[in-house]
């Protein structure tokens, strides 16, 4: 907004406020942060404040950050980023120390992939998250703690050429269909970096957010899945297979929050109660 009376009328102030405002800011600063082009009635952004805009788009970032996390204090509760598989393969352990320390209705949970979980904490959408990635998360504002390492494995039907193999090279799966999950999981950034290595993009015939729709598929010869080990084929007509290649990316699990969020004594409680639990695993 590159006007002094947009501004003004954005904010329902004069435009002299506006104008004082702005030297106050360049006297402190010692620095110009403005050009007016009066010949177009436009005003130009120096260096100096373009520099200052990174930080204030930044302060106004956590200011609704703060907002959320007080909201979140005051309401007694801990909002949990949680994806569908450490939901499934990590979760009912944890559910079942929290449900006997009286804590399990304390939490509220939101399912997404991975991906889409460390953003919504970075947002402040969440207070706390159980995350997968493909290495360790490093990230100044978010603090992790990782419980466990996975590798990936290829799940085929029974009734599949390569049932009988206890193990594969990824290079091997080049003409095979594969039932994938859908962006914000973890598990695409390890088969993009697998298929990257061995030069050939994986024909993807299905998306689905759900490992229960993955394993039907699969059980039903649509294409193989390519999953994290922690995971069990549910059925008597999926196998798994190994994958033997070098340096493969793993599933790494991990507890995050955020670097400056505050929790209170019941969210704290939950949050040893959940270290305690997986810790032990």
């Amino acid at each position: 907004m590159k006007n002094f009376s947009k501004v003004a009328q954005e904010f329902k102030v004069s435009q002299p406020s506006i104008t004082f405002a702005l030297q106050r800011l360049e006297k402190e600063l010692d620095a110009k942060l403005i050009i007016r082009h009066r010949a177009h009635s436009q005003l130009i952004i120096t260096d100096s404040g373009q520099q200052l805009l990174r930080h204030a788009r930044r302060m106004l970032r956590h200011y609704q950050l703060i907002k959320m996390e007080i909201t979140d204090i005051k309401q007694k509760k801990l909002s949990l980023g949680l994806p569908p598989i450490i939901e499934n393969n990590y979760f009912p352990a944890v559910a079942r120390v929290l449900k006997e320390k009286k804590l399990l209705n304390k939490i509220k949970t939101m399912e997404y992939g991975s991906m889409r979980t460390l953003e919504a904490l970075r947002k402040g959408e969440i207070d706390l998250a159980l995350l997968g990635s493909i290495d360790s998360l490093s990230d100044e504002d978010i603090i992790t703690e990782e419980f466990d390492r996975q590798n990936f494995s290829i799940f085929v039907s029974r009734k599949h050429e390569l049932a009988g193999r206890t193990s594969v090279y990824f290079a091997d799966l080049k003409k095979e269909d594969f039932v994938l999950f859908k962006n914000g999981f973890v598990h695409n950034q390890a088969i993009n970096t697998l298929a990257q290595r061995n030069h050939f993009r994986p024909h993807v015939v299905f998306r689905s957010n759900g490992t229960h729709s993955l394993m039907n598929l699969i059980a039903d010869g649509v294409g193989i899945g390519f999953l994290t080990s922690v995971i069990t084929p549910m059925r008597n007509d999926i196998v798994k297979i190994n994958l033997l290649d070098k340096d493969m990316p793993q599933f790494v699990t991990s507890i995050a929050y955020r670097h400056a969020y505050f929790f209170n004594d019941l969210q704290r409680d939950i949050l040893k109660n959940i270290r305690k639990t997986l810790f032990k695993k």
